[in-house]
């Protein structure tokens, strides 16, 4: 129940009348863990392990924002500011009559001023018991205990005062309080009443049968009926964190949900986080958001976010649509016509990719990862061409084997850029070119690529015409793999490989301004190497000319799959250059 601020014996007592407080205790599902978190300390989130207990060692080594409670990790009580990660406790490694108890400890840090908003935090326990709550409960409510007012912390020392007495010392030691006696025997019967549900459990041999999660949250909402009154909370908020990302160096995108306007939520973070907050995403319904970035200083501006956005949402439209991600630098919004189909996550994430500058670890893992799966797709389905041919004509030539065996190389092909493909469009369709072309602009390309074309940088086995072998005796199959290998070549590298680097690479769009990106020279690159390579033995002119010719047609492929920011513009470009090869040998 609520009571008035303690100042002495008298003055602790329950109030007739409680008012309804908010229910500031949330339980989140955070991948494979479940973490309690209080929606006025959204820094901090607190996992309960039934009976986990960390080494002392590994502890000390924990990740950047760790706090240990009351025996979640061996070895003595430790503070390490500088890499802050803090074991609260007072079991092993110390001389526990003159420890204070895990409740004071954790009240003793926020009163020295620890500052827990400028970072988030992972608290750990493996035992709800009291002491251990009410330290998490101090952790979670840790803004209202610093106020320039003192009238909450009066309300809460007694408790964690008695609390931490009772634990480290027992029943027996509650004197050294020096509470009046009134006063004692009040907080005394709080303390019973917040763990008679544990004595009853554990009477019961229920305790490890019961969800920790769920329990804590219980206590924390019964003490804070015990130190709040309703107007305590006059003018709070009801804001809803759904996601949260850090961009730049230490600002915060947060992705939230409240039923008042976006500068008010503004006005409520900023309590909240104080300088950490960087962008608000605000969802208005469940496909409607309201961007804002509030920290004018941060590396980037919404600009980047919107190209993002509207890249990878299925939902935006094409560039000249009003129904896209889009506003000025300091707000805007999701596509007004339809809304998003992203989720609050999917969204977070794209702000922090957008906000972030690629690390060069980052963009060389993205390069490595290209390599990878161009050389997987292309060496297999040469590897099954070869050895087919080589089961049916031990004595046969490379060339033999490939011009004889191309609808096994095809279909290999095929499969195995569908399967890479198919996994990576799970980041966003639209960004391995998944959509309907923005304007024709991309024509102009056709002349180059079909001069690409022309002198070997089309990809066919020269005229399927002209291919013989029992597999491509029949001419719908010929026909079948001239289709198949200009869409499975785009597909693979103007949509897989360019894809993968326009992630964390800047590339052009439609509308833009012109420059030859990244994505486009590595992809053009891996084309002109891996569609050379193989067939060399098949084309009568130079080395140098066949790369070169690829190399131009891919360039070309690549600029027109930018600027019309779609793959099939890429397919036609192939399919005409296919066509300007059968009528060049035809008229030859």
């Amino acid at each position: 129940m609520a009571r008035t601020g303690v100042v002495s014996g008298k003055d602790w007592q329950p109030q007739s009348a409680i008012a309804k407080l908010p229910d500031r205790y949330l339980i989140h599902t955070k991948g494979e863990d479940r973490e309690l978190v209080c929606t006025e300390s959204p820094t901090m989130a607190v996992r309960i392990e039934r009976g986990k207990t960390v080494p002392a060692n590994t502890a000390r080594r924990a990740p950047s924002g760790t706090i240990y409670l009351d025996g979640a990790a061996e070895g003595g009580p430790f503070l390490d500011a500088e890499k802050a990660v803090f074991n609260l406790d007072h079991h092993e490694g110390c001389v526990r009559s003159f420890t204070l108890a895990t409740c004071e400890q954790a009240m003793i840090i926020v009163r020295k001023g620890l500052d827990l908003q400028k970072r988030d935090w992972t608290i750990h326990a493996n035992d709800p018991d009291l002491d251990t709550v009410l330290a998490i409960w101090v952790l979670l409510n840790h803004m209202r205990l610093s106020d320039a007012d003192a009238e909450i912390r009066r309300k809460a020392m007694p408790l964690v005062r008695l609390e931490g007495t009772i634990d480290a010392h027992g029943l027996e030691m509650q004197e050294i309080c020096a509470f009046p006696p009134q006063l004692q025997a009040s907080v005394f019967a709080e303390l019973e009443r917040l763990r008679s549900n544990e004595v009853a459990l554990k009477k019961d041999g229920k305790w490890h049968e019961i969800d920790f999660l769920e329990y804590t949250a219980d206590v924390l909402r019964a003490i804070d009926k015990i130190i709040y009154s309703s107007h305590d909370f006059e003018g709070l908020l009801e804001v809803e964190e759904l996601a949260r990302v850090e961009i730049g160096e230490s600002q915060l995108a947060i992705v939230c949900r409240g039923d008042v306007e976006i500068y008010e939520i503004e006005r409520h973070l900023r309590r909240l986080h104080g300088k950490r907050l960087g962008v608000i995403i605000l969802q208005k319904d469940s496909k409607t958001y309201t961007l804002r970035q509030v920290d004018a200083f941060l590396p980037g501006t919404l600009d980047a976010a919107y190209h993002l956005l509207n890249l990878i949402d299925p939902a935006a439209g094409n560039r000249g649509s009003g129904n896209r991600w889009g506003g000025s630098t300091e707000i805007g919004g999701s596509p007004r016509a339809t809304g998003t189909a992203l989720t609050a996550q999917e969204i977070a994430d794209a702000l922090a990719q957008a906000y972030r500058r690629p690390t060069t670890a980052r963009r060389l893992t993205d390069l490595g990862v290209a390599l990878l799966e161009s050389g997987v797709v292309m060496a297999g389905s040469i590897a099954a061409a070869y050895l087919q041919g080589m089961f049916r004509n031990p004595v046969g030539s490379i060339k033999i084997y490939l011009e004889n065996q191309a609808a096994t190389y095809a279909a290999m092909l095929a499969v195995l850029s569908a399967a890479l493909f198919l996994r990576a469009i799970r980041n966003g369709r639209k960004l391995f070119g998944l959509r309907m072309s923005a304007g024709m602009g991309w024509l102009g390309f056709l002349p180059p690529a079909l001069l690409g074309g022309i002198y070997g940088g089309a990809w066919i086995l020269r005229v399927p015409d002209t291919i013989t072998g029992s597999y491509v005796d029949n001419y719908w199959v010929r026909l079948a793999v001239a289709v198949i290998l200009p869409v499975v070549a785009e597909g693979l590298f103007r949509g897989l490989v360019h894809g993968r680097l326009a992630q964390h690479f800047r590339i052009q769009h439609s509308g833009g301004p012109w420059f030859l990106s990244w994505p486009v020279i590595t992809s053009s690159a891996l084309y002109a190497l891996w569609t050379s390579l193989p067939f060399l033995p098949s084309y009568s002119s130079g080395v140098g000319l066949t790369f070169a010719a690829a190399l131009l047609f891919g360039i070309s492929s690549g600029m027109a799959r930018e600027r019309s920011e779609s793959l099939l513009p890429c397919i036609i470009l192939h399919w005409s250059c296919l066509l300007a090869f059968v009528v060049w040998e035809w008229l030859g």
